[in-house]
Formats: structure tokens, C-alpha cells, sequence
């Protein structure tokens, strides 16, 4: 799988992460978000069916993700997100912030 394959349908886009959510791997879904952000979507679902760890970086960049695509016209969801990350979110009290949905 590849690390990000997006879906898009209108303002809406779907990115799935096929890959775990740390180092280079963050830097880079941080530049593709931003990308997104600028071309208009105001929907968007990070999909974590291919995730299977996240790091501090990983973190840091959700909640920024989350402040980006939250609020007004714009909203984000986790999806399909691992019993152990949505844990982690819980604990940081994220996931209801980020819109997590365990799968």
C-alpha cells in the first residue's frame, strides 16, 4: 500500500495513511494537508485502516490538523482509527476533539 491515497469528491477528501504516523512519514502528511487546505476542502477523513503506530510527531500533527479542518465550514474525522492509537487519543483526550471513530 502506498503511504497516502486519497479520495476526493468535491470539498471532500478522503486521505488513507497505509503506513505508521512518525518521522518523515508526519512531514509529509503535514505538506499534503496543506496542500489539501489550500485547494478548498472543507471535509476531511484521515483514515487509519493502515496505521498501526503513531509518535509524538504524529500526535503534534493531528491536533494541528485538527485546529486547521475543525470549526465554521470546515470538519475532520478519524476513521477506521487501531484499538491502541484511539486508546492513546483517549488519554490525551483527543479523540473526541479529532473526531475519532475506533475500527
Amino acid at each position: 500500500m502506498n503511504r497516502f491515497t486519497l479520495e476526493r469528491q468535491a470539498s471532500k477528501v478522503k486521505v488513507t495513511i497505509g503506513c505508521d504516523l512518525s518521522g518523515t512519514v508526519s512531514a509529509e502528511l503535514r505538506d499534503l494537508l496543506a496542500a489539501i487546505q489550500e485547494d478548498g476542502v472543507t471535509d476531511l477523513t484521515l483514515d487509519f485502516s493502515g496505521t498501526v503506530a503513531i509518535d509524538a510527531g504524529g500526535i503534534a500533527l493531528l491536533v494541528a490538523a485538527g485546529n486547521s479542518f475543525r470549526g465554521g465550514d470546515r470538519q475532520m474525522a478519524l476513521v477506521s482509527v487501531p484499538r491502541g492509537i484511539f486508546s492513546l487519543l483517549q488519554t490525551l483526550r483527543l479523540s473526541q476533539r479529532l473526531g475519532a471513530q475506533m475500527g
